[in-house]
């Protein structure tokens, strides 16, 4: 149960992940209970779990029923001819039927030699060159086909994607085999310890090579759990004898120093006539590095490298906690770019996305480590500048030229410019953040009017000015 609990979480990730890291708006990641061959008619497996993303009411309704129905995915489409490095990519006319499970778009592109209506974008999950599962996609938001580098950013989504599942399924396996006498020998997977009176009556080899240590050494242990990590021990503190408690994640300290994350598991035994307990430990540091890896991905913007709206609903609450424990003001900023829209419909949007990311570059090297940047929508950003109160002229101007300079310099086709409003948290006005960012999306607003009519004004000035000279 644990293990299959731990596959859902894993794709519930890559789905979400697959579209946070692509142009696509829709993705479902599925693993199978066996490998399959690609382009092998004869190789097929049941899909063993599923997650979607981006697809919602009845569509979504209609994903789930069709893929809980036993649904077998076959090797068979999956031939070289609609493959594009690592990735497949099907058009309309010859999605295989998996793919066609999922509930259709309504959008519709018009981009020629663009995405279609019906295409499909396939990253599989390689282990040995055979697919353990993989991930669908569809609907690009910006209707193009995908790019080498968007592939290459969502084949590393699938390598580790791969990995995760692989220790998943290890570790299922694990589980269904857990016998005493599979304890016991030490070419088990895991690594074993008997522990009677808070002393280790037995270790195998393989906690040898987890953890380092000689048997001799994990003998003399007193109490036997001092290879913990500090902060975990509490978790095996005052064990009654052949107590049994639900699996749990905890850490470890190797010989060498090293920290790494053991899932453990307990069970009640009998060892020369007298209760014990058993400790099957498995290193799962790797599947650890994966998940937050994947986690990391998902809560960052990956053109700009800032910080997404997921994670910033989040970390705010505990900027708001911190500020209220030390009585110390924090600034919300919103800052909005002008004209930007001209820079995609005039130059492309890869030259959009070249300036976005150059821009988050200037505003990133004039903060503070300690400030942190959302992209808060396609050219709007949130600033969140900790222990700053209200008065923050003197950064915004410096802000603003920067951001003039750079945009003359590197993108002189296009009149870019960059507004901010604010809003100030203080202990004795503790607004609530929705009333901030609100506050300061207001005053934003009031800037850029403002300065369209300064503009305006400048327009309408010189004009009058050349009407004159021509008189």
């Amino acid at each position: 149960m644990q293990s299959l609990q731990l596959t859902q979480r894993i794709l519930n990730m890559i789905s979400e992940c697959a579209s946070n890291v692509s142009h696509f708006q829709r993705s479902v990641a599925m693993s199978v209970r066996d490998p399959i061959v690609p382009g092998d008619a004869l190789s097929s497996s049941p899909i063993q779990s599923f997650a979607c993303f981006g697809i919602a009411g009845n569509a979504l309704e209609q994903t789930q029923q069709q893929l809980s129905n036993g649904t077998v995915l076959s090797g068979e489409p999956y031939s070289n001819r609609f493959r594009i490095g690592r990735c497949y990519y099907f058009p309309a006319a010859q999605v295989p039927p998996i793919a066609g499970l999922m509930a259709p778009s309504r959008r519709r592109y018009m981009s020629p030699n663009g995405w279609s209506h019906g295409d499909m974008f396939a990253i599989p999950f390689w282990q040995d060159g055979r697919m353990i599962g993989q991930a669908l996609l569809d609907d690009p938001g910006t209707g193009a086909l995908p790019s080498s580098n968007e592939r290459a950013r969502l084949e590393e989504i699938a390598n580790i994607a791969a990995l995760a599942l692989r220790d998943a399924r290890e570790l299922e396996t694990l589980n269904r085999e857990h016998g005493l006498l599979r304890f016991l020998a030490d070419y088990a997977m895991a690594g074993l310890l008997v522990v009677q009176r808070d002393v280790i009556r037995y270790a195998n080899d393989q906690i040898v090579n987890i953890l380092g240590y000689e048997k001799k050494y994990l003998s003399t242990l007193t109490p036997w759990w001092n290879f913990l990590h500090p902060d975990d021990r509490p978790l095996v503190w005052d064990l009654a004898p052949g107590e049994v408690r639900a699996p749990s994640r905890l850490r470890a300290i190797r010989r060498d120093g090293r920290v790494i994350w053991l899932s453990m598991t307990m069970h009640s035994v009998l060892y020369a006539d007298d209760t014990a307990t058993a400790f099957q430990f498995v290193d799962v540091s790797d599947r650890i590095q994966a998940e937050e890896l994947l986690k990391e991905k998902a809560l960052r913007d990956p053109l700009t490298g800032f910080r997404n709206r997921g994670y910033f609903d989040d970390a705010i609450q505990i900027e708001v906690e911190r500020s209220k424990r030390y009585k110390r003001e924090f600034t919300l900023m919103m800052a909005d770019l002008t004209n930007f829209k001209q820079v995609n419909d005039r130059l492309g949007h890869q030259e959009g996305d070249r300036v976005l990311a150059g821009l988050a570059g200037i505003l990133q090297d004039a903060l503070r480590d300690s400030d942190w940047v959302v992209r808060y929508g396609g050219d709007e950003f949130l600033l969140v500048l900790p222990e700053t109160g209200a008065s923050v002229d003197s950064l915004v101007h410096r802000l603003s030229n920067n951001v003039d300079q750079w945009c003359a310099e590197h993108c002189p086709e296009v009149p870019l410019s960059i507004d901010f409003g604010w809003s100030t948290w203080r202990p004795d006005d503790a607004k609530p953040v929705a009333d901030m960012i609100r506050m300061a999306d207001e005053m934003l607003y009031r800037h850029k009017r403002a300065r369209q009519q300064r503009q305006n004004k400048s327009v309408s000035a010189s004009a009058d000015s050349g009407g004159s000279d021509t008189r």
